[in-house]
């Protein structure tokens, strides 16, 4: 894959655009917060991490919306969310009980479970590998996640991810150089889509890289990395009463 030819005054643009970027994922978090309490929202109420990423929960004009956040607001509870960019500050704050519930671009692994407990399957989704290619269509130059020995791969500091590709290495055989970034996948993505030196390869829930690809046709996302994985909300291991009674409301959703 031929690299994108550097233009002048186009790391200038990159930037500008990262900004920019930035700025909307800030403003949408400010207006978050003006819609972040649930139904009869009292002493009880839940206090739910929710990370803002397409698809799963964004602002929508100045309305909030995604798969998410419709599912949160179905089970007809009081809550309040506090959004978050980064599923390790979700965590973290689930571990200090500022938190009860994370809903994150965490897949349930057998490394997560060990340390946290998971509601039912909300939805179906797997990891792939995004790498970016000189046109819409285009072959991408890595076809099979055999061909990641020594390639390095960027992911969110803190991510699941890692734990993926570390299992992956040791399953080809050969060293994966694993980038941690702190920084949202979301963000990662838009720097490889602009062609910034420091990203060549990203490993992302095939979800949110469909959500970026349309924006940024020349990201390809075909190859995958995981099987399908379930996409759950994650919870302490000491509130199992609690995920019981939200997969309780869950069941009754799917009738």
């Amino acid at each position: 894959m031929k690299p994108l030819e550097k233009k002048p005054g186009s790391r200038i643009l990159l930037y500008l655009l990262l900004l920019i970027a930035a700025l909307s994922i800030m403003f949408g978090l400010k207006n978050c917060r003006r819609f972040s309490h649930g139904p009869a929202a009292g002493a009880d109420t839940l206090k739910v991490a929710m990370q803002y990423a397409p698809g799963s929960f964004y602002v929508d004009g100045d309305t909030l919306a995604g798969r998410d956040y419709e599912a949160l607001v179905a089970l007809n509870i009081p809550y309040r969310i506090y959004p978050i960019t980064d599923p390790a500050e979700g965590l973290s704050g689930l571990r200090q009980g500022r938190y009860d519930l994370v809903i994150a671009d965490l897949p349930q692994t057998a490394d997560s479970a060990r340390d946290y407990i998971f509601t039912e399957p909300i939805y179906l989704d797997r990891q792939v590998l995004v790498q970016r290619v000189d046109s819409d269509g285009a072959t991408p130059a890595i076809t099979s996640p055999l061909q990641l020995g020594g390639k390095t791969v960027t992911v969110p500091d803190g991510s699941p991810m890692a734990s993926r590709l570390a299992n992956l290495a040791r399953e080809i055989g050969e060293n994966i150089n694993i980038n941690p970034r702190r920084a949202t996948t979301e963000r990662l993505l838009t720097e490889l889509a602009l062609g910034a030196d420091s990203v060549s390869l990203v490993v992302a829930n095939s979800t949110l890289a469909a959500e970026i690809a349309r924006e940024y046709p020349t990201l390809d996302y075909s190859v995958p990395v995981s099987l399908t994985q379930f996409q759950s909300w994650v919870l302490r291991p000491s509130d199992a009463r609690l995920r019981d009674s939200l997969n309780s409301r869950l069941r009754r959703l799917d009738r």
